[in-house]
C-alpha cells in the first residue's frame, strides 16, 4: 500500500509538508484575535484592531492555498492507489487459474474490485492526510494554551482518555460489522449480475416472483448488515461531541472564573476558547479516521484473501527449452494422464495414453462425463495436469511459459462466450491489429460467410450481451473464427460444433487449416474424416485407430456405428 506513496515521493513530501503547514498558519488567528479584543476592550484605537481583522484575512487565505495543496497532492496519490490496486488485482484475477473461478462468484469480486478498493483509498488517502494535519493541530493547540494558562489547558484535556477509550471500544466493532456489510453486499451483487445475465432464463420459466422474493430477501440482508454498522456510527460521533460538550463546560466555568478574579484578560480567555474550538474538529477526526481505517482494514483482509490465492505456475527457463523453436504443427502426446477433480467420487481420466503428430487430425469419441473436456483443457494448462504427463512438441506443458503456451495452443470451448460488442471485436479479441483480409479469411473457414452477409451492419453489428442477438451455432462458429484467426499450431475444438447441422460442420472440417487438431465430438460424421479416432469411456481409452481399421476390428466403433444408422432409420420412418 505503501508504494503509490514510494513511487511519488516529491508529492506526498509536499502533501504532508502542507498538511502540517495549513494548520500552523491558521494558528496565528486566535492571537491576532486577542490582540484585537485587548485593543477593543481598552478603548484602543479601532484602527489598529482593523489591522488585525485584516491580519486573519491574510492567515484564511495563506492556510486556505495550503489545504488546498494537501487535498490536491495526498487526495492524488490516494487516487493513484486506487488505480494500481484496482490494476493489479484485475491482472492478479487474469493469472490465477481456471479452478479458482469455480468456486467463486461474479458479484463477490465485483465488488472487492468496486467498494473494497474504495475503502482501502479512503483510509490511504484522506484518513492519513487528516492524521497529519489533526495531529499539527492538536499538538500546537495544546502548546499554545499551555502558554496562556497550565490548569486550564489541563482541565480542558480532563476527557481526552474518554474520548480515546471511546474510540477504541467502538473501533473494533466498527471493523466486524463493515466486513460482514460488505459480505452480504458481495451476495447481492452475486446474485443481481446472475439475475441480469440470465432474465431470459428467468421469464420463460415464470420465476419472476420468486427470485424477486429471494433478491428481497437478500436486500434485506445487506440492509440488516448495514443498518448494524449505522447503529454503531450513529451512537459514536455524538458520544464523542458529548465528551468533547463536557470539556467546553469545564472551559467556561473554571476559565470565566480566571477572568471575573482578573487572572486571565477577557482576550487570553478568548484565544483559548478559540483554540479549544480548534481541539473540536481532531477530536472528532479521531473517530472519523478510526471509522475510516477500521473500514479500509476489513477491505484490505478482503483483498489479501484475493492476492493471497496461488497464480498459475510462472515459466522456468531451462537450457532445453530456451533452444527449442516451434514449427508450423506440433506435435502432442498424452503419456497416462490421470485426473481427479477435487470432492469428486471418482477420476475424470485413469490412464489415458496416446499421440497426435504435427499436422494430424484427431477425434476424440465419447459420451458426456467421459473425460473429453478435461483432456483437452490440460493442453493450454487451463487444468492442470501432473507433471510430464502432457507434452507438446516434446516439452511438457508445465515447462512451457503461459502466454507462449496458450500463443501456441488455442481452445475453442462447447459454450462459445461472445462480448457485448461488434462482431469484429469479438472474433479480433485475441488479434486486436489483424488485417481484413485475415479477419475474412477467418470469417470464411469458420463457415459463417453467409451470416454475416446477412447481418445490417456486417462485421460491424453489434451481438448484444453475451451475443444474446446470434443464434447458438452462429455463436460457435464465431468463437471458432476467433481462434482461427490466430493460426495456432494445435487447435482444440471442444464439441464447438455441437448447435451447427451436420452438412455445415462438414463443410467446416473441409475448410479448417492444416494444423494439429483435436476435435472432441460425440458425431460420428467428423470421425469418419479424420486422420486418427481415440474413443474414451469413463476416463479411459478404450479404442483408438483410423476410421478404415476401427470398422474392421473396432467393437465400440461398430456398435456406434450401428446406433447412427438405427436413428437414421427412425428418423426417416418418422418422417
Amino acid at each position: 500500500m505503501w508504494r503509490s506513496y514510494k513511487r511519488r515521493p516529491g508529492m506526498a513530501a509536499l502533501g504532508f509538508a502542507a498538511a502540517v503547514a495549513s494548520p500552523l498558519v491558521s494558528m496565528m488567528a486566535p492571537s491576532l484575535v486577542r490582540r484585537a479584543v485587548d485593543v477593543l476592550a481598552a478603548g484602543g484605537d479601532p484602527h489598529r484592531a482593523l489591522r488585525y481583522a485584516l491580519g486573519i484575512v491574510g492567515v484564511a487565505a495563506v492556510s486556505g492555498l495550503l489545504l488546498f495543496a494537501q487535498r490536491m497532492l495526498l487526495m492524488g496519490i490516494s487516487r493513484h492507489l486506487e488505480h494500481e490496486l484496482r490494476t493489479e488485482a484485475f491482472a492478479h484475477l487474469l493469472r490465477l487459474p481456471a479452478s479458482f473461478f469455480n468456486t467463486q462468484r461474479v458479484g463477490d469480486l465485483l465488488t472487492r474490485l468496486g467498494s473494497d478498493v474504495g475503502a482501502v483509498r479512503m483510509a490511504m488517502g484522506p484518513a492519513l492526510m487528516y492524521v497529519a494535519s489533526t495531529s499539527t493541530i492538536l499538538l500546537s493547540a495544546v502548546v499554545l494554551m499551555l502558554r496562556i494558562d497550565v490548569p486550564l489547558t489541563l482541565a480542558s484535556l480532563s476527557m481526552a482518555p474518554a474520548v480515546a477509550l471511546t474510540t477504541k471500544l467502538f473501533g473494533s466493532r466498527i471493523y466486524r460489522r463493515w466486513h460482514a456489510a460488505q459480505e452480504e453486499l458481495s451476495h447481492f451483487t452475486a446474485r443481481l449480475q446472475e439475475h441480469l445475465v440470465g432474465l431470459r432464463v428467468l421469464r420463460a420459466f415464470a420465476c419472476e416472483e420468486h427470485e424477486k422474493h429471494t433478491m428481497g430477501e437478500l436486500n434485506r440482508a445487506y440492509f440488516r448488515a448495514s443498518q448494524r454498522l449505522v447503529n454503531v456510527q450513529a451512537l459514536f460521533f455524538p458520544l464523542l461531541q458529548f465528551l468533547i460538550g463536557v470539556g467546553f463546560v469545564v472551559v467556561l466555568g473554571y476559565g470565566g472564573a480566571k477572568v471575573v478574579a482578573q487572572k486571565l484578560t477577557l482576550g487570553q480567555f478568548v484565544e483559548f476558547n478559540l483554540y479549544l474550538a480548534r481541539l473540536i474538529w481532531p477530536m472528532i477526526a479521531v473517530g472519523w479516521v478510526a471509522n475510516l481505517w477500521q473500514r479500509g482494514a476489513a477491505s484490505m483482509a478482503r483483498l489479501e484473501e484475493l492476492f493471497s490465492q496461488a497464480p498459475e505456475l510462472p515459466f522456468l527457463p531451462t537450457p532445453e527449452a530456451a533452444n527449442l523453436a516451434p514449427s508450423k504443427a506440433l506435435t502432442v502426446a498424452f503419456a497416462g494422464v490421470s485426473f481427479t477433480y477435487p470432492g469428486a467420487k471418482g477420476p475424470a481420466l485413469q490412464g489415458v495414453t496416446f499421440s497426435v503428430p504435427a499436422g494430424a487430425r484427431v477425434v476424440i469419441l465419447g459420451e458426456v462425463g467421459s473425460g473429453k473436456s478435461t483432456l483437452l483443457h490440460m493442453v493450454p494448462r487451463l487444468i492442470t495436469p501432473p507433471a510430464g504427463t502432457v507434452l507438446v512438441d516434446g516439452r511438457d506443458v508445465l515447462d512451457w511459459d503461459l502466454q507462449e503456451l496458450r500463443g501456441t495452443v488455442v481452445l475453442v470451448p462447447q459454450t462459445a462466450f461472445l462480448f457485448s460488442a461488434t462482431l469484429r471485436e469479438n472474433i479480433c479479441l485475441g488479434k486486436p491489429d489483424a488485417s481484413e483480409q485475415e479477419v475474412w479469411e477467418a470469417v470464411r473457414r469458420a463457415g459463417l460467410l453467409p451470416d454475416v452477409e446477412k447481418l445490417p451492419q456486417g462485421l460491424d453489428t453489434l451481438v448484444g450481451e453475451r451475443g444474446v442477438t446470434l443464434s447458438g451455432g452462429q455463436r460457435q462458429r464465431v468463437a471458432l473464427a476467433r481462434a482461427l484467426l490466430l493460426q495456432p499450431a494445435v487447435l482444440l475444438l471442444d464439441d464447438c460444433l455441437s448447435a451447427v447441422d451436420r452438412s455445415t460442420e462438414a463443410k467446416i472440417w473441409e475448410q479448417l487449416p492444416p494444423t494439429t487438431l483435436l476435435f472432441a465430438t460425440h458425431r460420428l460424421s467428423v470421425a469418419k474424416a479424420a486422420d486418427w479416432v481415440v474413443i474414451l469411456e469413463k476416463g479411459r481409452v478404450v479404442e483408438e485407430g483410423t476410421p478404415a481399421t476401427l470398422a474392421e476390428t473396432g467393437k465400440r466403433w461398430t456398435q456406434l456405428l450401428a446406433l447412427e444408422e438405427l436413428e437414421k432409420e427412425a428418423v426417416g420412418g418418422a418422417r
